[in-house]
């Protein structure tokens, strides 16, 4: 999915398209994000924007997915169903746990919740955010910013 071309303001052009592992894409212009998913176009100036951090998979809990799982498998020799629960229970928390990695969430100045999205490249979305965020930082008048990005394992 692209960006509509009558999103596009007179004489703004698409400096950057990035797709997403969902469906969809995130544009940047100069002024603004555009974020195209699910038949739906958000438009987000990048001076409401107020922080953007990125996830990546958390191997603590899929560890502790995984181990879940093969206790659940070993312990079906004392009750099955128990057993299979448990099994049952571990296997959705991985799978719950791999598709949200890489997951980016940006937060808006006026929103009540954070935009979403899962870049296909977080890498490269990162790195496309990033000069605009230090621009952003060195024009505040505090000086400071609260843009953050998660450490990466």
């Amino acid at each position: 999915m692209t960006v509509p071309s009558d999103a596009l303001a007179d004489g703004e052009t698409v400096r950057e398209r990035l797709a997403l592992r969902t469906g969809g894409s995130v544009a940047l212009t100069d002024d603004r994000l555009l974020v195209s998913a699910d038949d739906e176009l958000t438009s987000v100036a990048f001076d409401d924007v107020t922080e953007v951090t990125v996830e990546d998979f958390d191997y603590f809990l899929g560890v502790l997915s995984a181990v879940l799982v093969g206790w659940g498998l070993y312990s079906t020799q004392r009750n099955a169903a128990l057993g299979l629960g448990f099994a049952a229970f571990g296997g959705v928390s991985l799978y719950w746990t791999y598709r949200k990695r890489g997951k980016a969430r940006i937060k808006v100045v006026g929103r009540p919740k954070p935009i979403s999205v899962f870049p296909a490249d977080t890498e490269a979305f990162y790195d496309a955010l990033e000069p605009l965020m230090a621009e952003e930082s060195s024009g505040s008048a505090s000086g400071e910013s609260d843009r953050n990005r998660e450490n990466r394992n």
